[in-house]
């Protein structure tokens, strides 16, 4: 009668008990992200586990969400969550709100609010979706490249409340993004800076937009990391990822610039262990493209 009793409180307890305990998978979801102006962009989302940060990941110009994916494994391995979306006229983003498809080719580089400034109204897109899924700005991170850095650090700049930003490869002006008023407005918030040491220009851009930083947002909340060579998405790396997740958890350590091996004579920026680098990425002739091109 005992054993009988026990069989069935096993058959009628056990299956439940532990379909309870066991941890539920994070599956990334594909979904429409609706901006002010009525775009409809692609993004990709994954929820972060409790109590961790959420991405949104901004790409560069002449490029889509697929450059992130490195990152996204890793992501998901250590916690976080992520949102990455095609900005408006790359990738899947193509649909105007008039219902007809274009791409970024057709639009103007030139003025405080070409499409590309409207990229912001993306950003700002992002962070509205997330608040519907009950990510508040304050658990948000900001990461971008080249022009979604400088959108990144923008969006923050207007959304204090955003908990920081990274920002790969920034730069003065991309297509009329620009960067500096911005981050004077971007306040005592931590940011991550990456660049790439091999390209004279855009590197002594870096280091302006470096000093402005530690002197509007503090010294103790910039911290670099500095790669011989490369550009926007290849700068980071499994080798080097590791090191933007442990940012993540400690933004307000002593700012560090890290430098790979092999730096141009002209760069010399203070260094610390090397760490390898990621395969180069042709840079484009210029931040500031032709219009229609």
């Amino acid at each position: 009668m005992k054993l009988k009793l026990l069989c069935t409180l096993v058959l009628f307890c056990g299956a439940p008990l532990f379909a309870q305990d066991a941890p539920r998978e994070r599956l990334e979801e594909r979904v429409t992200l609706e901006t002010e102006d009525g775009w409809q962009l692609n993004a990709r989302y994954l929820k972060a586990a409790p109590g961790v940060p959420t991405l949104v990941l901004i790409h560069t110009q002449k490029s889509d969400l697929t450059e992130w994916k490195i990152w996204l494994p890793y992501l998901k391995r250590y916690g976080y969550g992520y949102l990455a979306l095609d900005l408006r006229g790359h990738g899947f983003s193509f649909v105007m709100p008039n219902g007809s498809t274009t791409s970024y080719k057709a639009f103007s580089t030139s003025g405080p609010d070409n499409e590309f400034n409207r990229m912001l109204r993306d950003v700002e897109a992002a962070v509205a979706y997330l608040s519907t899924n009950s990510v508040t700005a304050e658990n948000v991170v900001l990461a971008g490249s080249v022009l979604g850095a400088n959108l990144a650090i923008k969006a923050a700049a207007i959304n204090p409340a955003i908990a920081m930003v990274i920002a790969i490869s920034p730069a003065l002006n991309v297509n009329d993004v620009l960067s500096i008023n911005p981050l004077r407005a971007y306040g005592k918030r931590p940011i991550l800076f990456v660049a790439g040491a091999d390209r004279p220009r855009q590197y002594k851009e870096f280091q302006l937009i470096n000093d402005i930083a530690k002197a509007t947002c503090g010294k103790e909340n910039v911290s670099v990391l500095v790669e011989a060579k490369g550009i926007g998405p290849s700068l980071i790396t499994k080798y080097n990822i590791r090191r933007v997740l442990d940012w993540l958890k400690n933004p307000r350590l002593p700012p560090v610039i890290e430098l790979s091996t092999a730096a141009p004579q002209n760069a010399e920026p203070q260094t610390a262990p090397g760490v390898e680098t990621g395969a180069e990425q042709e840079e484009p002739a210029s931040y500031k493209e032709e219009d229609g091109e």
